[in-house]
């Protein structure tokens, strides 16, 4: 049925804007969220809805808006049409016919041919499209013959053709003939413009870095290709280039000198094509883009993340010059250093990740998301890099609380400041505050994720830390509830036997024995039975284990324990011996701890051994046993 001409304006003369704000009603989604996914700025989705701005420049803008919003075939050639584009299919479009179809995209084309609209990039005109074509009367084909004007002009061309091949054949066979190259341009330098040139001026290439472009051994490349510029003025602009220079600043002051960043010699336009130099050339990154009056959009492909984009808008074309020199290479140093560091530390290069994050974040990092994610990695890295020591956790802490006021839902840097406060509570000789803090944040990531393990175990340990009765209960049910979970897990059972241990529970040696069958070569479960034998005045059935821990680990830090076994044995030297092993390793390891390791107590029990005197006494063995000073 055809419609008549009142239905047919109204279909053919829907505007983008009008189409588009009635099918994101219909989705029920906000401005926002099309454009997260979209990657469409929120503001030209308003400007295109309020008709402040008449079509998109980038049809591939149309497709994703209109998947993202469920149109069906028809629904997103309508789009298409409306946005100046041609369809995707030939297809009716709401009850209009392809003929119909025609006839409003000859319309738009007449629009822009005469001025009242842009040319939209890649936009096809009504000549161009396979479905115009079948909706007019087939032409004759053109002959030679019927054009002597047109048949003068292509034998012209032929002559001129034959002479260029000619000289060429010459050139080869006598270069002495001719110093002079055929047709020579002169150099143009690899410059950014930095004012609009008073007349259109053709693109200034990066100089490509030899052919073939590929990263060398041990080398880490950064490729970045020259953008694909669709400026009306026919202005281009070297943002490769800018790129490439405030990168190279960066790596410098870095003192990155593996890091290599070359230019492509063509550019990219899709993301595919990214992936493909990616791959060739083995490089870590690669930098590509597009832009216009309007905008500059960029993307950046790597082989161990998802591709990200950031786009600069441009509020009028004059200021394009300012975006391209100030805020496109502020952009791609924040985000190329942010990937390069998550690539660095997926190749576990910790410390050149470290330092990359660190640079990133000096770039002060306008969207929250990267600014938080670089707050977290510094603070997951730090310790890493730096060592577990006090001051590197309190830099950790730090940064994990910085990352929680930007994401407060970002559970991981919840858990992970929890477990520096109390790394640095078992570092420091007033522990209580760091282990409240500790539990807290446990408890917060626990209340979301009751069945995780870590967190159960780690607030576990915080309260055995606190060693009164209350905290040892809380202790006791933090490691039975891992133990429930996570039956194979030998960590629910060695920490609960050390609760048992203080609190003089029977049960710690049923736990250690099974800790014992789940991890045999776990030194500090042979620790844990030299110790609670030892403490309970059961020496003998206590040194094999000890022996063992030992063995297992000779750093020195289960000396102590073998020593308690050997004094009530009557091996009074071997036990000086062992206590004097320990506090070297105590003095190696933790100097500022000596106290804390009950240092002054050992000298004590040292000077009884020598003179041969066993210092375990019942009393004493109580207070080791509880945990007491």
């Amino acid at each position: 049925m055809k419609h008549n001409a009142q239905e047919l304006t109204q279909v053919v003369m829907s505007t983008f804007g009008e189409l588009l704000t009635k099918y994101i009603e219909r989705a029920g989604i906000s401005d926002a969220e099309l454009a997260r996914s979209t990657g469409v700025q929120r503001q030209t989705i308003f400007r295109w809805k309020e008709g402040l701005t008449a079509r998109p420049r980038y049809r591939e803008d149309v497709v994703r808006i209109a998947a993202k919003l469920r149109l069906s075939p028809e629904e997103r050639d309508e789009l298409l049409l409306a946005a100046g584009f041609p369809p995707e299919h030939l297809k009716p479009i709401a009850g209009v016919s392809p003929v119909e179809a025609a006839a409003g995209t000859s319309r738009i084309a007449a629009e822009q041919a005469s001025g009242a609209l842009p040319p939209a990039p890649g936009h096809l005109t009504a000549q161009d499209t396979a479905f115009t074509a079948e909706a007019k009367t087939p032409a004759r084909p053109v002959r030679l013959i019927d054009h002597p004007a047109l048949m003068l002009g292509v034998a012209a061309a032929l002559i001129l053709i034959v002479a260029l091949v000619g000289t060429l054949v010459l050139r080869a066979l006598f270069p002495q003939a001719s110093d002079a190259p055929i047709a020579s341009a002169p150099s143009t330098p690899a410059a950014a413009l930095s004012t609009p040139s008073p007349a259109p001026s053709p693109t200034p290439s990066p100089t490509p870095s030899p052919a073939p472009i590929v990263a060398g051994p041990g080398e880490h490349l950064i490729v970045i290709a020259p953008f694909v510029g669709y400026t009306s003025d026919d202005l281009r602009f070297n943002i490769a280039g800018r790129i490439r220079e405030a990168l190279e600043a960066e790596l410098r002051q870095a003192g990155l000198t593996d890091a290599r960043i070359a230019i492509w010699p063509e550019p990219l336009s899709e993301a595919d094509q990214a992936e493909r130099v990616l791959t060739s050339a083995h490089a870590a990154m690669v930098i590509w883009g597009e832009y216009d009056a309007g905008r500059v959009r960029a993307g950046l492909t790597t082989p161990t993340q998802e591709d990200a984009y950031w786009v600069n808008p441009v509020d009028a074309p004059s200021s394009l010059p300012y975006v391209i020199n100030q805020d496109v290479p502020r952009d791609a140093r924040i985000f190329a250093l942010y990937t390069l560091a998550g690539y660095y530390r997926t190749v576990e290069e910790t410390d050149k990740a470290l330092l990359v994050y660190r640079r990133t974040l000096a770039q002060a990092p306008s969207d929250p998301t990267i600014l938080a994610s670089t707050h977290f990695y510094i603070g997951l890295l730090t310790p890493i890099v730096q060592g577990y020591t006090v001051q590197s956790l309190s830099d950790a802490i730090f940064h994990y609380t910085k990352t929680l006021e930007l994401q407060p839902a970002w559970e991981n840097a919840r858990y992970n400041r929890g477990t520096a406060l109390l790394g640095r509570a078992l570092l420091s000789l007033d522990e209580r505050a760091d282990l409240d803090a500790a539990i807290v944040d446990f408890d917060a990531v626990i209340r979301r994720h009751p069945n995780r393990i870590d967190p159960l175990l780690n607030r576990g340990i915080a309260y055995y830390q606190r060693n009164d009765d209350e905290a040892l209960e809380a202790a006791y049910d933090d490691f039975s509830r891992v133990i429930m979970l996570a039956p194979e897990d030998h960590r629910g059972y060695y920490h609960r036997a050390l609760v048992e241990i203080r609190r003089n529970s029977p049960n710690w040696t049923a736990d250690l024995e099974q800790a014992q069958r789940l991890a045999p070569d776990f030194a500090p479960i042979q620790n844990a039975l030299c110790w609670g034998y030892g403490t309970a005045g059961e020496a003998q059935t206590a040194l094999p284990y000890c022996d063992a821990a030992v063995a297992l680990d000779p750093t020195g830090a289960s000396f102590d324990s073998r020593a308690i076994a050997l004094a009530q044995l009557g091996r009074h030297e071997e036990a000086a011996a062992d206590l004097r092993a320990y506090l070297a390793w105590v003095q190696q390891e933790h100097p500022s701890l000596y106290a804390k390791y009950r240092g002054p107590r050992v000298e004590g029990w040292i000077e009884a051994l020598e003179r041969g005197e066993n210092p375990f006494t019942a009393d004493e063995l109580a207070l080791l046993r509880r945990g007491a000073e």
